[in-house]
């Protein structure tokens, strides 16, 4: 019976990393997600708490009060920008007013958040996505340690410079701030910025329906953007897979081909991300200038990790056909497997480099794997014997897709060898899965590497059959031996070994010229071998030994020697 196992495709395990991508970003980016108590405090004064003695942070992490987790993100400039622009988006300027440092009126701060929102909107020189994520910010900068710069904001007659401060007040956790240096100027550079609103373009109603707080006139040129990337994408796709075409079509096999035509799917995910990420720029407002960046960076990473899994099989397609042509089938299987290694390659790459991109500390997540290696090896120990096993069974050509062979007493021809098993068709069609650190400890017999086929034959003549009539049998089959053209003459011969009771016994050895795997030719001349022999057996006047005793007849012919019919 056949051992059924989940077979994961390329497609399903990238839909596996896209969900869990989304999920990482949406929790990183939240007013929750990615909270992280500081462990050092920027200090006004400019000191860093660094330059401490470990034993008096040691003593210091004792005697602090627990400090509570803020809840608006505020914890890195970049929970600070982007939690802004979100309530600011939403047109929550009570929450908003939250990220502004100062005390100001209720109307006041509502009223400078939306003006701070606004230039925000015009374009900020740098991206969400490269705020420091870090408590600390960004120590690298020329700014002091409580202060940090986030970019610039380019004006008719000027530059705004947007700046962020570390605040820290009692009973509560440090926070980042707009800067009150930077708010002092925005009712300034906001009156003189040119006021243009989209929205007058549009409907009113349009303006009244939100989805997710997003206007609705806003949701139509999102989509009428979304149908224009992919009316170009879709036809940069065609153009390119023609040209694919046009340029190996008589170079490729028919098994390459069709992967060539599987690159549509990977290639116009990766234009549309490309396009994605450059139409971000254009985006109304930086909230969503962000949204449609990151959206083109998690689609451009997926689809360019999806596109090099199946250039990879192409490849892989390409140099198995020239291969085979080559009669170089050892090589064949660990090229496969070569490439199935590559593919888990590029698949952690994809991960890690989403996991960073959702604001996780990978550095401290591989830190941490490395603490647990030791556990983790004891715990996988079978699953790297099998994949070392599998490397070494073919790094040693022991034996290859395709050949019939017996491993562990089981005989059946090698369909897979994969990264942890081997897979046997057995001769009633059934498929056995043997460990590849079994197989390659098991002893392994490979009849497709034989470069010769045995014929090996002994039998027994009649009890009373006379020497000269032995002899000529002998004689005959010796000719018969001689005068095949594919019978190797040097190990061939015919003799008698043995008389035992049921008569004397001869032994046919000889060497087949085909190699294994021509194992249907050699029982076809095989057989056409054996019923000459028996016919030269027959000619002399003899036949093979009965299984039981035979009691002759007076009457009865008994076998003559061709000396007295001479």
């Amino acid at each position: 019976m056949m051992r059924r196992y989940p077979h994961w495709n390329s497609n399903d395990i990238y839909r596996c990393v896209l969900i869990i991508t989304l999920f990482f970003q949406w929790g990183g980016s939240s007013e929750l997600g990615a909270q992280n108590l500081p462990t050092t405090v920027k200090l006004a004064t400019g000191q860093n708490s660094t330059t401490q003695s470990n034993s008096s942070d040691s003593t210091k992490a004792l005697v602090e009060p627990f400090l509570p987790v803020d809840l608006l993100g505020r914890t890195s400039p970049h929970g600070c920008v982007l939690g802004f622009l979100r309530s600011a988006e939403a047109k929550d300027y009570e929450k908003a007013e939250q990220y502004l440092d100062g005390k100001r009126s209720p109307q006041e701060g509502e009223e400078l958040a939306g003006q701070l929102k606004y230039l925000l909107d015009q374009g900020l020189s740098t991206s969400i996505d490269d705020l420091s994520r870090s408590p600390k910010g960004d120590i690298e900068d020329q700014l002091r340690l409580s202060r940090e710069n986030i970019g610039t904001v380019k004006l008719p007659n000027g530059e705004l410079k947007v700046m962020l401060d570390l605040v820290r007040h009692p009973d509560e956790p440090p926070v980042w701030l707009f800067s009150q240096e930077t708010l002092n100027l925005v009712p300034g550079a906001y009156a003189n910025v040119h006021h243009i609103d989209l929205e007058h373009f549009f409907p009113a109603w349009t303006a009244k329906i939100r989805i997710l707080s997003v206007p609705l006139w806003r949701w139509g040129i999102i989509l009428f953007s979304l149908l224009s990337i992919f009316g170009v994408a879709s036809l940069l796709t065609r153009v390119t897979l023609w040209l694919l075409h046009r340029v190996f079509k008589e170079r490729l096999a028919v098994g390459v081909e069709a992967s060539v035509l599987g690159l549509k799917t990977p290639f116009f995910c990766l234009i549309v991300a490309i396009m994605d990420r450059l139409a971000g720029g254009y985006a109304i407002t930086a909230l969503g200038r962000h949204y449609w960046r990151s959206a083109g960076f998690v689609l451009a990473w997926i689809s360019a990790a999806w596109l090099l899994v199946r250039l990879t099989d192409i490849m892989i397609g390409f140099v198995r056909h020239r291969l085979l042509l080559r009669m170089q089938a050892e090589r064949v299987t660990f090229v496969t497997l070569l490439g199935r290694l590559f593919k888990v390659l590029v698949g952690l790459v994809l991960v890690i480099a989403l996991l960073t991109h959702a604001g996780v500390n990978v550095s401290a997540l591989v830190a941490g794997l490395g603490i647990g290696g030791i556990a983790l090896a004891l715990a996988a120990q079978k699953t790297l014997a099998d994949l070392f096993g599998g490397l070494s069974i073919v790094m040693r050509g022991a034996v290859r897709v395709g050949d019939f062979c017996q491993i562990d007493g089981i005989n059946g021809t090698v369909e897979d060898i994969g990264i942890s098993a081997l897979n046997l068709r057995t001769l009633d069609r059934s498929v056995v899965s043997i460990p590849n650190a079994k197989v390659a400890e098991a002893a392994l017999e490979n009849f497709s590497l034989r470069e010769q086929l045995w014929l090996h034959q002994i039998f027994t003549l009649r009890f009373d059959t006379p020497h000269d009539v032995v002899k000529v049998v002998l004689d005959q089959i010796d000719q018969i031996l001689g005068s095949h053209p594919e019978i190797d003459k040097d190990s061939a011969r015919v003799r008698l070994i043995s008389l035992t009771a049921n008569g004397p016994q001869i032994e046919v050895f000889a060497y087949f010229q085909r190699p294994g795997a021509e194992w249907a030719v050699f029982l076809e001349q095989q057989e056409k071998l054996i019923l000459k022999m028996m016919r030269a057996m027959e000619s002399a006047g003899t036949s093979l030994a009965a299984p039981i005793g035979v009691l002759w007849i007076d009457g009865d012919k008994q076998p003559s020697s061709s000396l007295e019919k001479a």
